[in-house]
């Protein structure tokens, strides 16, 4: 077998002495060759553990583990190799398995001392440490809704706008600014709260903000001008010339150019020079002058100052302009010099930004108590605190120098998906290392896809690592070229579509990448390689003509090639709603990949509805659905008398409108024939076996783990028979059933119940349905077929696609745009300068219908172009994971595509392809493409189409449910005593409902503990009136969420107890903390008397002298009547064991020996111990152990 022609460049990423920015684009093997370089580092290495690799997803880690463990399997088995790649890597992993054998490392069953894991498990391992070294116990999870907690810190920092103070000054200059309206302020700072990362690092630097910021916008002028400077200065004196020449024929307010002899200096305050030199060669438009003229300063002979050089100069002009043309980026450059801010704010937009910036820094902080009272986080908060964890590279933490002594080599994949804070942690990590002295850091990226910018991604950092040193380690670039996925004429055709479409220069402040030409490796197959449907723009039903289009290229290729795995990718889901009609009118089985939301499921809706039920017998709406549920199937009529006819012992609660639910149905026998309304004879099998079911998972409400209890119910009501009668709908229904379950145990608190609906409600919406496991595309790999029966097609967003491969790839909707954003209050850009350093151009806030500043135009403009940059990247992505065939469909644009379509970045390579002549000449040729031109539908074709796919979603709407005298199989079938099957409950004594507010005591001691934490983390001495007012916004929204009925009772209860803990200063000591390893809410994991697994927390831990204390905080009052003495008596009683289980755990914990120099494991060098119980409303402390 031939060697790739990158070679060379492959061998020299494995020599370990040097570190490499590695540049791979689609299909070169990066993995493999990461794989390598890993096997290369352990057959040096004193320890696995010196070698850190870090991906950016679970699933891209998970098979890097995979590969490197497969590898070392094969070479021990001495499994046969195929071909020189598998060769060379049987030969370096005999290597690492020497080593291994020699240091005893035991890799193949001890996988995990292999360091290979995700950017964001490695900043949530970093900032436990920090969490640990604070005294503030374990790192919460990231939240599944941090927005919730962005709003909660924004009003609580809008309740302090009547202060005195910094923050209610702020607050008022921004308010005036937005016309008072404090939502539209409230909309800006949640949008800079979720992306804070962004803009911390500048808004919480030391010095004059202003200075800093204006900084930024100097550097972006001087290098945007000296890059002008560059590509002008082979003519720039004629330049200079000529500018001269035509300032001395403008009016005085616009001859900036007057005077000069050579380019003007690169420098902000020559700007208006520089934009004269714009003026003269480009239109207003922006694109280049055709003439020139007397209002651009070349008047005629007769008006000339130099009349004898008039025609003369016009010719000259000419000629430059002609040369001008011909230079790469120069146009863009221009381009950019006309749309460049103001070096400087005026004193109006650094009032608005001078209250923002004196803003944020306290929202922050009122984020970091949010997240501290609702023990969550979010992403951005554990890298954060990972990079705080570090300290800085001029004071490294003792964490720092640990992890500096312990790596020495680190791997990083897809770079181009770094953020900036990822980077600065980079910068730390790698601090003081130096090529040559041992140790090496590996890059592999590929900024032609780059993403994410979404999610803060930004190209530019990689662009500027193969440019710069990294701290002083100089990473040296290697360049691969050699595709091995794709057949050659797939190849061919993308080198001649994206080399013209990539920019042609590089620019990494804009994150612009251009185009790295791709060598095949694998032969071409016959027949056009790449297709191109092109449908007519006259179709109005257009989307309906395309989405037949695609089923059919489906079907041609299952008739081709039955075996083939094929891939319909689109940029978002919404293209989909005529497709995947079309794909079921063909009987094409396909599965989709983040593309439906289960949240729009019926049988997960139905779910809800269920949980939503149980958990609260108030809420009439989720018992209405469910008693409409396939598995129930009341029609209108019975669902009208079950719900509003008369029953004695179920009377309408005071303040309602109907009688609760769940007794009419427990109680529905009591429902009179002679009245109105009445059950029909279905109605009354229905509901015997439905409020049998109910009336047994009621008996069994918290006593059962939610996830248990629900699924139980749903169970015996008939979920899963109620799926459908087809087999493959039903199974991937009950997929689909078992991802809520999923999710629902993972949001469960204290096993039974959920504390925050709006957060699990939030999840759900953003959960999507998944592949079955059998059939989930891996990467790399094609989805396997079984038999004849070939694999479903797999429909998914581009971005999803990002990994995998397809032997045919179909891609539709080229001609439509992304959703549109709205009109942004604010914009701000990261930018990496010429130096490699990164600065945040900042726009003051635009108020409603003013105009845009040239700041925020600028922005905006820079935004566009980012946009258009990413659309190209994504559409080179999804072509380049076709393997043998790829197949393209757009309508054909009026006359240039929408702004924002995939189609634009691609149309002045395709247009002279894809447009007839103004006569009706066919396109031109293009290399490996066919293209089909269609001509308009006819009527009774399309008729056909709108017909097929309405048949289908009819199909599709169409509701099962289960027959009225359904019996569950896992019932047995004996005859039961009630000769109607109906449970004795309902009949006779009905289980005791807690109505509304019966679980508020529970939730308001959830609420006040949380408190009692802050106590702790801030300091007690920091509650003040004035705190104390802030907690006031923060519990009310709380208690909201939480759903207590009594608002005001749980406010006045919170308050209360806070007082009393204040007041209390002989109790104070318990909330210091300065004690030895203090700890709030300590997580314990422990066998219980069965061996299972169970869990607990700790309240308060920490260690006084030689004696560990514990104390757990209870909010029980003494029963009305009862003695104080009485009261202490029973709670001994009822935790004694409880508190004698957390000493035990805490005695059988052994130091982490990661963290031993910062922070002992509670009990460690104590000989006495204390437990206790805590009472906030009673200012009462009881001690229970004492030994």
């Amino acid at each position: 077998m031939p060697l790739p022609a990158d070679a060379h460049a492959r061998q020299q990423a494995l020599d370990t002495r040097h570190s490499f920015a590695v540049a791979a684009p689609a299909g070169s093997g990066k993995t493999g060759l990461l794989t390598q370089r890993i096997l290369c580092l352990l057959a040096q290495a004193n320890a696995p553990e010196e070698i850190l690799c870090m991906t950016f997803t679970r699933k891209a880690a998970g098979e890097m583990r995979a590969r490197l463990i497969a590898a070392l399997v094969d070479a021990q088995n001495n499994t046969p190799v195929e071909n020189d790649y598998e060769q060379q890597s049987r030969e370096l992993a005999l290597q690492a398995l020497a080593r291994d054998r020699e240091q005893g490392w035991n890799l193949i069953e001890a996988p995990n001392r292999l360091r290979i894991q995700t950017i964001d498990s490695f900043c949530r391992h970093l900032a436990s440490q920090l969490a640990v070294d604070l005294g503030i116990g374990q790192l919460p999870e990231p939240s599944d809704n941090p927005q919730a907690a962005y709003q909660l810190a924004v009003q609580q920092v809008f309740a302090e706008l009547e202060n005195p103070g910094a923050t209610g000054e702020a607050l008022e200059t921004l308010l005036i600014h937005f016309d008072n309206d404090l939502p539209r302020l409230e909309g800006l700072l949640l949008r800079l709260l979720s992306r804070r990362e962004q803009w911390l690092g500048i808004i919480f630097s030391p010095g004059n903000k202003r200075e800093l910021l204006e900084q930024a916008l100097q550097g972006l002028i001087d290098e945007t001008l000296q890059l002008a400077s560059q590509q002008l200065m082979p003519r720039a004196s004629d330049l200079a010339q000529l500018a001269d020449y035509a300032a001395m024929h403008l009016p005085a307010d616009n001859n900036h150019c007057l005077g000069l002899a050579g380019l003007p200096e690169s420098q902000a305050d020559h700007l208006p020079a520089w934009r004269g030199i714009v003026e003269l060669l480009l239109k207003k438009d922006a694109d280049w002058r055709k003439t020139i003229n007397k209002a651009s300063g070349f008047p005629t002979k007769k008006d000339s100052l130099q009349p004898d050089f008039a025609a003369q100069r016009k010719t000259e002009w000419a000629e430059l302009r002609d040369w001008a043309k011909e230079q790469t980026g120069l146009l863009d450059t221009l381009r950019d010099i006309r749309a460049l801010p103001p070096a400087h704010y005026d004193d109006a937009q650094w009032q608005v930004l001078e209250a923002l910036t004196n803003l944020l820094p306290r929202l922050v902080a009122e984020l970091k108590l949010v997240f501290q009272q609702q023990r969550a986080s979010d992403f951005s908060e554990i890298t954060l605190n990972a990079l705080e964890a570090l300290g800085s590279e001029d004071e490294p933490t003792d964490l720092t120098l640990r992890l500096d002594a312990q790596i020495n080599h680190i791997l990083i994949d897809e770079f181009q998906d770094t953020s900036t804070v990822q980077f600065r942690l980079l910068r730390l990590l790698t601090s003081g290392w130096q090529n040559g002295d041992g140790r090496s850091l590996f890059i592999v990226g590929d900024g032609m896809q780059s993403l994410y910018s979404f999610r803060n991604a930004n190209v530019g950092l990689f662009l500027d690592a193969r440019k710069h040193p990294i701290g002083s380690l100089q990473l040296q670039p290697l360049d691969l070229s050699v595709n091995f996925r794709s057949q050659a004429n797939i190849i061919h055709w993308v080198n001649a579509v994206f080399a013209e479409a990539f920019p042609p220069v590089m620019d990494s402040g804009r994150g612009a990448v251009p185009y790295g030409h791709s060598d095949g490796f694998k032969p071409a197959l016959n027949d056009p390689a790449v297709t191109i449907d092109v449908l007519s723009n006259e179709d109005e039903n257009h989307a309906i003509l395309e989405a037949e289009l695609v089923a059919q290229r489906a079907l041609q290729t299952r008739q081709q090639n039955p075996s083939a795995s094929i891939a319909i990718l689109v940029r978002g889901r919404a293209h989909l709603r005529e497709i995947l009609p079309a794909l079921r009118a063909h009987n094409l089985p396909w599965q989709a990949r983040d593309i439906d939301p289960l949240a729009s499921a019926m049988p997960v809706i139905d779910l809800v509805s269920l949980t939503r039920a149980l958990l609260n017998p108030a809420d009439r709406i989720a018992w209405l659905a469910i008693l409409r549920a396939p598995w129930c199937g009341l029609d209108l009529a019975d669902l009208l008398a079950i719900a509003t006819a008369p029953i004695n012992s179920n009377p309408t609660p005071e303040k309602a409108q109907y009688p609760l639910l769940l007794l009419q149905l427990l109680k529905h026998r009591e429902i009179g024939t002679q009245q109105a309304l009445t059950l029909s004879a279905q109605g009354e099998k229905i509901i015997n076996r439905v409020a049998g079911v109910i009336a047994a998972a009621w008996q069994q409400r918290y006593r059962k783990p939610l996830r248990t209890w629900i699924e139980g119910a749903w169970l015996a009501l008939g979920g899963p028979a109620a799926l459908g009668s087809d087999e493959t709908d039903a199974k991937i229904a009950l997929h689909q059933c078992q991802q809520y379950f999923d999710l629902l145990e993972n949001h469960t608190r204290g096993g039974v119940t959920i504390d925050d609906w709006p957060s699990f409600q939030y999840a759900v919406d953003q959960l999507y349905a998944e592949p079955l496991a059998d059939q989930e595309p891996v990467a790399d790999q094609k989805p396997a077929t079984n038999g004849s029966n070939p694999a479903p097609l797999q429909i998914m967003t581009i971005h999803k696609s990002k990994g995998l491969e397809f032997d045919t790839v179909i891609i539709p909707g080229l001609d439509r745009r992304a959703a549109n954003n709205s009109h942004e209050l604010l914009l701000w850009r990261e930018r990496v300068n010429n130096d490699g350093s990164n600065q945040l151009l900042l726009s003051p806030p635009q108020k409603l219908g003013a105009g845009d500043d040239a700041l925020y135009t600028h922005l905006k403009r820079e935004e566009n172009i980012k946009s258009r940059l990413e659309n190209t990247r994504v559409l080179y992505v999804a072509c380049t994971r076709a393997i043998q065939r790829l197949h393209l469909l757009f309508r054909q644009p009026l006359k240039n595509p929408t702004a924002g379509s995939l189609l634009a970045s691609a149309w002045p390579v395709l247009e002279t392809h894809v447009t007839a002549g103004p006569e009706g000449e066919p396109p031109l040729a293009l290399a490996n493409c066919a293209v089909t031109l269609h001509p308009p539908s006819s009527m009774e074709n399309a008729e056909q189409s709108e017909e097929q796919a309405a048949v289908s979603v009819n199909q599709q709407s169409y509701s099962f449910r289960l027959p009225a005298d359904w019996r569950s199989p896992f019932i047995e079938n004996k005859a039961s005593p009630n000769r109607n099957n109906s449970p004795t409950m309902a009949e006779n004594k009905p289980p005791a409902i807690a109505l509304p507010g019966a679980s508020d005591p529970r939730k308001i001691g959830t609420l006040l503990h949380r408190t009692l934490r802050l106590l702790v983390i801030e300091g007690i001495e920091q509650w003040t009136p004035a705190r104390i007012a802030r907690q006031q916004s923060s519990w009310a929204i709380q208690i909201t969420q939480a759903g207590i009925v009594d608002a005001k009772g749980a406010l006045a209860v919170l308050n209360e107890a806070l007082e009393k803990c204040l007041a209390d200063h002989t109790q104070h000591w318990i909330f210091d903390r300065s004690h030895r390893q203090s700890y709030c809410e300590f997580a314990l994991n422990y066998l219980d008397p069965k061996g299972r697994i169970s869990s607990a927390i700790v309240d308060r831990c920490f260690i006084i002298d030689d004696t560990q204390w514990i104390v757990d905080y209870k909010t029980s009052l003494p029963t009305p009547g009862q003695s104080f003495d009485d009261f202490v008596r029973q709670q001994r009683q009822a935790y004694q064991a409880q508190l004698t289980l957390y000493a035990q755990t805490l005695a059988q914990l052994q130091p982490d020996p990661l963290s031993q120099s910062n922070a002992e494991k509670p009990l460690k060098n104590t000989t006495k111990l204390k437990a206790a119980l805590y009472f906030p409303l009673l200012s009462h402390l009881e001690i229970v152990i004492d030994q």
